[in-house]
């Protein structure tokens, strides 16, 4: 399966979170958290450009990977180990490529 993971083509590693029980495998470990940057061009004034930072975790176990909210990943990235936890992980939209004609 294919995911969108931001649009930026440096993906940045951000630490491991405490202990945490992977909801695709029940087994426990420490995932690892990743960030990347994504731009869309979008219709507002005076910036046409919106922009934020989309964060992962992947399961060191098996490897599975799950989305957080760009407000806990940023508490993550300052300092805040237990911003992240069970309730947090949310599963990926596949992405699906436009059809060229």
């Amino acid at each position: 399966m294919e995911y969108r993971l931001g649009t930026d083509n440096r993906i940045k590693a951000r630490g491991e979170t405490v202990e945490l029980t992977c909801p695709q495998c029940g087994k426990k470990g420490h995932f690892g958290v990743f960030s990347n940057f994504e731009r869309r061009i979008a219709v507002k004034l005076p910036l046409p450009l919106e922009c934020q930072t989309v964060y992962f975790l992947v399961c060191p176990n098996c490897a599975a990977v799950f989305g957080v909210d760009e407000k806990k990943g940023d508490d993550f990235k300052k300092g805040s180990p237990l911003s992240i936890g069970n309730f947090d992980l949310k599963d990926l939209k596949p992405f699906k490529p436009e059809k060229q004609a």
